[in-house]
């Protein structure tokens, strides 16, 4: 959602509290000798020392006119990250996550003290769970953090050398003890007994359209961007409530902008796969298709599509994009082999086909598909079956 002022983001806090003003006149903040790298819509990077962000544009250094945020897709900070041994890990809605250094709850509200971001106060409505020993591994809380009950809250809680569950209502945690009610009575336990905490998530959905703030130590934050100023990253949490980050804590600004929709993030409307000399091999989100991180070269992406020869799938473009922006080629992984054709289908139409090779450079590409109702992403075997046609589209998206 875009306004005048505000604009929708995931923040990855670094370490300390952001938040982002509305004063048009806001000056720059100077940032380290390192410099920013803004990323636009296009795949374009532009590097700048210095930011400010009010009104919904940004200024910086370098910078002749203000930049709306809906034409950046990313700010990345010249900062280093920091290794995190969190007390307890705060799981949020939308895939946030806030490593802290302790919590407490009290009237539906959570008092959240972080090494990057100072002090944060989050609705519980707005958290998912949260992780009291954030080291010891636990697959029973891991599968119903996943898909948590719409009823109740489950609590784990350590009795002698294992963890149990039950289902209740958590009601607080103090310093010392925690409170929940269990079949209409009050329970108190004392704090260290408590592993964690699901919370019930009702009818809340997660909301698609944030993007994200990501911290030096990994934690990560939906938010609200008011402004950018005097060192502060002023935002808003979807519940309302205000967020203030130091900018020295932020790696990473990633903005969902309403011009651009990455593929990876949407279902196909339909899917064919049919290997020549293996068995199918399902294509990935976000992933190559050997389920490893995206590799072209020497650069790796943290979004695109993972696909073996030969792989169709087809997207809702709805008439709304004008163009398919990629970097296309063969995934590291194979180690210089492949062989396989990338298409582009607009309305069955073929816009866009190149061969390309295991030991070809990364390829940007830009192909015009004005207004199509449906776009096909298609990836043929070329030369020797499909032997190592482990084809990426790096950064997929529409435009």
């Amino acid at each position: 959602m875009i306004t005048a002022t505000r604009f929708w983001a995931v923040l990855v806090l670094l370490p300390a509290p952001i938040f982002v003003g509305t004063d048009c006149h806001a000056q720059p903040t100077t940032l380290s000798k390192d410099g920013i790298s803004l990323t636009l819509l296009s795949g374009e990077t532009r590097p700048t020392k210095a930011i400010g962000i009010a009104a919904g544009k940004l200024t910086g250094e370098g910078i002749s006119e203000p930049l709306p945020l809906d034409e950046i897709r990313q700010i990345r900070f010249s900062a280093s990250a920091l290794e995190s041994k969190p007390a307890v890990v705060l799981h949020l809605l939308g895939g946030g996550k806030v490593f802290a250094k302790s919590v407490t709850v009290a009237g539906d509200q959570c008092q959240v003290e972080t090494s990057l971001a100072g002090k944060l106060t989050i609705p519980l409505d707005q958290v998912r769970g949260m992780r009291l020993e954030p080291a010891a591994p636990n697959v029973v809380f891991d599968k119903t953090l996943a898909a948590p009950s719409a009823d109740q809250d489950r609590l784990f809680i350590k009795i002698e050398d294992k963890v149990d569950s039950v289902a209740g209502i958590f009601k607080s945690l103090g310093d010392k003890e925690f409170q929940f009610e269990l079949g209409g009575e009050i329970k108190s336990l004392p704090r260290e007994k408590l592993f964690g905490v699901v919370v019930a998530q009702g009818s809340a959905e997660d909301d698609p359209t944030k993007a994200a703030i990501t911290l030096r130590d990994g934690s990560l934050i939906a938010g609200e961007i008011d402004s950018l100023t005097a060192g502060k990253l002023t935002a808003k949490l979807p519940g309302g409530s205000p967020v203030e980050i130091p900018q020295e804590a932020i790696a990473l600004l990633a903005l969902r902008s309403s011009r651009l929709e990455f593929l990876s993030d949407l279902k196909p409307v339909a899917e064919e796969q049919r290997s020549i000399a293996f068995l199918d091999v399902p294509w990935q989100k976000d992933r190559s298709v050997q389920n490893r991180t995206l590799t072209l070269g020497q650069r790796t992406f943290e979004k695109g599509i993972g696909c073996h020869a030969e792989c169709r799938l087809t997207f809702a473009a709805d008439g709304k994009w004008d163009v398919l922006a990629a970097v296309i080629g063969i995934d590291a992984e194979t180690m210089g082999k492949g062989d396989c054709i990338f298409i582009v289908l607009a309305d069955g139409e073929s816009v866009f086909s190149r061969r390309v090779k295991g030991t070809d450079a990364p390829q940007e590409i830009q192909v015009e598909i004005p207004r199509a109702k449906r776009v096909t992403l298609l990836v043929e075997a070329g030369a020797g079956l499909d032997l190592g046609d482990h084809a990426d589209w790096c950064d997929v998206r529409f435009i």
